[in-house]
């Protein structure tokens, strides 16, 4: 708050300083006489039912130009009007997402009215604007085969990554997922309802469970590149326009139902010659959304409330347990009869409320309650049946309300207020009110001991942790817009705070890790862990104006942010590990970055028609940041040594030989029993096992961030279709790396080591890996003093990702609505200055060799695209999507026992620590990578019509190639190359879409 206080007096300069209107779509243009002199002072009006007020006006400045800004999606009238001059009026003019549309007009003296009707689409080419978007409306969405959620609509825009595995809702939505484009980070994505963020305040503020509904959305706009000042990060953007409602009452309802009896079959012969058991397939899935709207009182109060109810139940690529739930079973055994399976239920409200207070006062508020829950989640083939969570989000609620003003023609205010509460966890599902609530069996889950096999990465008998949070939000945005004909300028600001409470949690704070059913690794966990994170301010100021002179559009922009979180004071208890653990933190600061960012843009009208535009952008950004990483990590309960392992020979003469139960001391630190000593010695003490440098935390200029450049052209080709041609580059600085300072790289014996012989490797095998290291064992166990820092204080990191994009867009008359593209990239990292001083940096997971410290991925090409058409006179709708994809790399990670390495390498001595082996990737990163994944998803539709009303039944067939693609493979060299997940096979389904 002090840090608040500070900038109060920034904010209210913004406060009394003009901006430009909100992120909605735009009017612009230049209107001439005869004789091609420009005309100042002509009275423009936009006229639309989707506008509470109705007419929005402008006039033109000295240059003959206007702008009408913050206009919402939907069919337009303009009328331009001047005395002296015949009055001119276009009709049907469509207007989308935050386009600027440009329409130029020609007024004749005299004192008769014109009426020119042109057809009802907005310009193709946007001459003005400098970022990329693409906009789906109500309309498309309900059109497209899809599952109706923002990432499965994402992902079809060209140049998109990720996105997951979703065919046709064969899962529920969860917290909704991520995409990324050109190089940008997953945290980057932002997904916003009227420009303000509705994610949560972890995992960068890019995810999380209260995920806006279709069917309150008019459109969606995706924005990719060269996005503006708003918000400070780069990656996509999804925006939800809601819907207000209007003067009729309207209905818009949606129904989908699947079940495997619709499911082929795409479980073929090399799928189970590779090794998979069992594919991927639909048990049952449906989506219900139900939506209705219209006025409270005409032309005052209007009303749209949606309902959606999701639920999917799918078979996971695993067999049931034999043993689950029994304590003196130690092996997992498929029983061949029973399948895993997850099951997921989506259960959404909402309510929004438009009030035209006065002729310039406008206040809409929305009301949303949400509750669901994936239970079971994260079966898959790595993860048997009894080791899943309840991924529950059982309190789900938004509050959001919003206040503009056009208060002259040129000034327009604005002020967006939201409230988010979320209540979540990966609870344990052996509970009375679980999915596993069987009393025997939540009675004997706490005598449960987690399991992983090496060979194949299966984690079995149950989980290891298990968490319980509460994330409460408030964020807020404001903004003044003046706007004249050739100037756009928009100041204002944001701020997002909030808390978060997580309590890690275990039934058995012991797991065990095996190889091939022998154990060889103990890991100990200090839990219950409770933790509180404050995010005390997300705040940026932001300025920037769009400036037209002739046929070149300037975009210029600076922001300023403040990102600052804090500790709370803390207590912490014992736990089963830790019996006389009793610790407080005081409260204490933790992040406090400043940083200014800017963006920059140029547009030029080639020809001067508005078919033909010239662009190009160089942007800074920042890294989605809220409380994940360095939001967290330096929380004094964090940096305590909460996990350890310790080697273990069940065979070591020690008790019973095999018997799997360690004959040890396991709250003694050092070597006793059947057990090596604790790799950390500092577990459960109150000695903190990391340090964060306060460069790293604090000051100007070093938070994670980004530069982006961009150049290209875009062109409508024919009537209504354009091509978009560009070249993008993403580059990274400031990146984080941990330094421990009781190590050096004089503490690491370097060795090589000789690869098995496999045809499946590069050149058969047999090759030497350079640069492997392994502690001496005089360094073993020396407690770890973690010092967190900026990589640029060790040497030279890059990450550099460039590439280019083709698309076509068509809004054709004949009522065919299309995208299609294509992007090809690449991404080069470099870390060898870093890894050179800090080889602990590559004992992450499966050891890096040093060689492998300059990585670059190969041209990676996808292609994607929808279309939209409705046949006419039969009125049969017809739509689909394609995406071809090929983005997930594949390593093989072997298992290196101490007879290997005697045998094949030059390390001349067993491992330190007892340990029975390491983990070594066996590949240069980037250099394998799975099949390409192409999906064909198909709709045919007939529509019904009835007075006013508008059904369509459709039968939507997803995966119509019914294409196999291996999804993921298991990288444990034992199991290398085995399928884990493939696309789900052909499925039809039946969809109806009912509006009135």
């Amino acid at each position: 708050m002090r840090t608040f206080a500070k900038l109060a007096p920034a904010l209210l300069w913004v406060v009394l300083l003009p901006s430009i209107a909100s992120a909605q779509a735009s009017l612009t243009g230049v209107v001439r006489d005869t004789s091609g002199g420009v005309l100042p002072g002509v009275t423009v009006e936009a006229a639309s039912p989707v506008l509470i007020e109705k007419v929005r006006t402008a006039v033109t400045d000295g240059n003959g130009r206007y702008q009408l800004v913050d206009l919402r999606p939907g069919a337009y009238t303009v009328t331009f009007g001047l005395a002296g001059f015949n009055t001119v009026r276009r009709d049907g003019i469509t207007l989308a997402g935050t386009a600027a549309s440009t329409v130029d007009v020609e007024l004749r003296v005299g004192a008769l009215e014109e009426t020119i009707t042109v057809t009802g689409e907005a310009p193709v080419v946007d001459v003005q604007s400098t970022s990329r978007q693409a906009v789906l409306s109500a309309d498309v969405i309900d059109a497209l085969p899809t599952a109706r959620n923002y990432v499965t609509l994402a992902r079809l825009i060209p140049g998109t990554s990720g996105g997951g595995n979703d065919v046709g809702g064969s899962v529920t939505q969860g917290t909704g997922g991520s995409v990324t484009i050109h190089g940008s980070r997953t945290q980057d994505q932002r997904v916003t309802l009227n420009g303000i963020n509705t994610m949560t305040l972890q995992a960068g503020g890019n995810i999380g469970g209260q995920i806006p509904d279709v069917g309150s959305a008019s459109e969606i706009t995706i924005d990719h590149t060269a996005v503006s000042a708003e918000l400070p990060t780069g990656g996509v953007r999804i925006n939800f326009i809601p819907r207000d409602g209007g003067n009729r009452f309207t209905n818009a309802t949606f129904f989908t139902f699947s079940n495997g009896s619709l499911q082929g079959d795409n479980f073929t012969q090399r799928l189970k010659d590779a090794g998979l058991g069992t594919p991927d397939e639909i048990w049952k899935n449906w989506d219900l959304n139900e939506s209705v709207g219209g006025p409270f009182r005409r032309d005052k109060v209007w009303f749209w409330f949606s309902t959606r109810y999701n639920g999917a139940d799918r078979y996971a690529p695993i067999f049931a347990n034999k043993n689950a739930w029994n304590p003196n079973e130690w092996l997992y055994e498929p029983d061949t009869s029973r399948r895993g399976f997850n099951k997921g239920r989506v259960f959404q409200n909402s309510l929004r409320v438009t009030w035209q207070a006065s002729e310039r006062n406008k206040i809409a508020g929305t009301y949303k309650v949400d509750r669901w829950c994936n239970c079971p989640n994260n079966v898959s083939a790595t993860r048997a049946p009894e080791t899943a969570t309840d991924f529950r989000f059982p309190r789900l609620r938004q509050e959001h309300l919003e206040w503009t003003s056009p208060v002259t023609n040129r000034l327009l205010l604005e002020a967006v207020g939201m409230h988010l509460f979320e209540r979540w966890g990966n609870m344990h599902p052996p509970r009375s009110n679980g999915t596993e609530n069987d009393p025997a069996v939540v009675a004997i889950a706490p005598q449960m001991i987690s399991v992983v096999e090496q060979s194949t990465g299966l984690r079995y008998r149950i989980n290891n942790t298990y968490n319980n949070t509460l994330v409460p939000n408030f964020a807020y945005r404001a903004a003044m817009a003046y706007v004249t004909g050739t100037h756009n300028i928009k100041v204002g600001f944001n701020r997002v705070h909030g808390f978060q409470d997580t309590t890690t949690y275990a039934l058995n704070p012991v797991s065990y890790r095996f190889n091939n059913g022998v154990p060889n690794q103990i890991t100990l966990e200090s839990t219950p862990r409770p933790l509180r994170n404050h995010q005390d301010n997300d705040l940026g100021f932001y300025a920037q104006d769009r400036w037209t002179l002739n046929r070149y559009t300037v975009n210029l922009a600076l922001r300023y942010d403040y990102f600052g979180t804090s500790f709370p004071e803390q207590r912490i208890g014992p736990g089963p590990l830790v019996p006389t653990r009793n610790l407080t933190f005081p409260a204490q600061d933790n992040l406090a970055w400043h940083d200014i960012t800017y963006r920059t843009g140029l547009t030029y009208d080639l020809r001067g028609d508005g078919r033909t535009a010239f662009k190009a952008t160089f942007n800074k950004y920042l890294r989605g940041q809220t409380l994940n990483t360095l939001g967290s990590q330096p929380n004094p309960v964090n940096t305590l040594v909460n996990s350890t392992t310790r080697s273990w020979n069940d065979r070591g003469g020690q008790g019973i030989n095999g018997d799997f139960v360690p004959q040890c001391d396991l709250t003694n630190p050092n070597a006793n029993g059947e057990c090596g000593a604790m790799a950390n010695r500092n577990f459960g003490t109150p000695v903190p096992g990391a340090q964060y440098d306060p460069d790293l935390l604090t000051g100007w200029g070093h938070r994670e961030r980004n530069w982006e450049f961009s150049v290209g052209v875009q062109h409508e080709i024919l009537p209504r279709i354009s091509v978009d041609v560009g070249f993008f580059r993403r580059i990274w600085g400031n990146f984080q790396v941990t330094d421990d300072l009781a190590l050096s790289a004089a503490d690491f014996d370097t060795f090589s080591m000789v690869v098995p012989s496999d045809q499946r490797l590069p050149n058969g095998g047999g090759y030497r890996l350079e640069g492997l290291r392994n502690l001496k064992p005089t360094a073993f166990g020396r407690p770890s003093q973690n010092f967190n820092t900026l990589s640029s204080k060790y040497g030279k990191q890059i990450e550099h990702w460039n590439g280019y994009d083709i698309t076509v867009n068509g809004r054709l008359q004949n009522g065919l609505t299309f995208q299609f593209g294509t992007s090809t990239g690449r991404t080069s990292e470099n870390d060898c200055e870093i890894v050179a001083k800090l080889p602990e940096l590559n004992f992450t997971g499966n050891q890096r060799p040093l060689q492998f410290c300059d990585r670059q991925t190969p041209w990676l090409t996808s292609v994607k695209g929808y279309a939209v058409y409705t046949v006419p006179r039969i009125d049969v709708q017809l739509s689909g999507t394609f995406r071809s994809t090929k983005e997930s790399s594949i390593n093989a990670n072997f298992t290196a026992t101490n007879a290997y390495l005697a045998a094949n390498s030059t390390l001349g001595r067993p491992l330190s620590g007892g340990a029975a082996n390491m983990s070594v990737a066996l590949l240069q990163p980037s250099t394998m990578y799975l099949d390409r994944r192409n999906e064909l998803d198909l709709r045919f539709g007939k529509v019904l019509r009835f007075g006013r009303s508008r059904s369509v039944v459709s039968l939507d067939l997803y995966n119509t190639l019914n294409n196999d693609a291996v999804l993921s493979v298991n990288e444990n060299f034992a199991s290398w190359m085995r399928p884990q997940q493939i696309l789900n096979a052909r499925m039809a389904k039946i969809s109806v879409q009912f509006d009135w």
